[in-house]
């Protein structure tokens, strides 16, 4: 059966939706660091904003001491949703093929011959797991559980272990949306796009796994949300229908909502570097009401 780990990542597809980003290879103040500071337009006390992704190579990353201090600053740690069991088991069906479909349908002979081999050989998936769990998976969700099984327990997901911070600070913890509004814009993203996503990584794994290496560096290295948004992109098949209305739409709605936290109560939001960067981003759209926004580099901290 599918893992406890790679359910909650099956919840959270920040790793694999990425937002569509004209990326031309710089990189400034906009873009090169994934803590942010949120102050001045009256603020009394700041606030902040953290880009994560959705699971990293733990031996790669833990919470770093200036996020963490940040947090004990914080009165509010705030993401895009509160995830429980229930939220888990509605999710986990949602994003199955509907009415009893299969992976089979999607993919020709060989390329689901490849998906077999690489899911049970190389990864030990059982027949009866591949069967009735994995082959009944949603493309997209077949591509980004291929990269959590090659982590194996080298895996870490940075939202939990914020939560779990969260819970030891006694913030008050909040959702800025709900798993009805994440399974609305899961559904929105067009079967073909996710269908040519896992063409992609099947025919080409190796280099898959390469593209995940590249993101993990711009992100715990080079803490680029650009560069991080555009790897994450290729697992998208750069889907723009899907980047509009998973990301732009919703940072859109829960904008006013984002603007009374900081005007009430220094916050500490933990969201997918995507709903951050960009002209559509969170930093833009706070920039643009007066707010300062302005980066905290976190590559020179190692003691964590």
């Amino acid at each position: 059966m599918i893992g406890s780990n790679l359910k909650s990542s099956l919840l959270s597809l920040t790793l694999i939706l990425g937002t569509i980003l004209a990326c031309n290879g710089q990189t400034d103040d906009n873009t090169n660091a994934v803590l942010w500071e949120v102050s001045g337009n009256g603020l009394s006390k700041p606030s902040y904003l953290y880009g994560i992704v959705n699971f990293l190579p733990k031996k790669e990353y833990s919470v770093p001491r200036k996020v963490k201090n940040a947090m004990k600053d914080c009165e509010v740690f705030a993401t895009k949703l509160i995830s429980d069991n229930s939220s888990q088991k509605k999710f986990n069906k949602a994003v199955r093929i509907p009415n009893d479909g299969w992976i089979n349908d999607y993919l020709t002979d060989d390329e689901l011959n490849q998906l077999r081999l690489l899911l049970m050989m190389r990864y030990d998936v059982r027949e009866h797991a591949y069967h009735f769990n994995y082959s009944r998976l949603q493309p997209i969700i077949l591509v980004t559980a291929t990269t959590a099984l090659d982590l194996g327990k080298n895996i870490i997901f940075p939202e939990e272990e914020l939560s779990d911070i969260a819970r030891k600070n006694k913030m008050t913890v909040k959702g800025l949306g709900t798993i009805q509004e994440e399974i609305n814009a899961f559904e929105k993203f067009p079967i073909k796009d996710q269908v040519e996503a896992l063409k992609y990584t099947v025919n080409n794994f190796e280099q898959h796994l390469k593209d995940y290496s590249q993101l993990v560096k711009y992100y715990i290295e080079e803490e680029n949300l650009e560069r991080v948004s555009d790897e994450t992109l290729k697992a998208t098949n750069e889907s723009k229908p899907f980047q509009q209305h998973y990301y732009t739409e919703r940072i859109k709605n829960w904008y006013p909502e984002i603007k009374n936290a900081i005007n009430n109560n220094s916050t500490f939001f933990a969201l997918g570097a995507p709903f951050l960067a960009g002209e559509d981003g969170l930093i833009q759209m706070l920039r643009e009401e007066g707010f300062e926004v302005k980066p905290i580099a976190l590559n020179k901290d190692k003691n964590q």
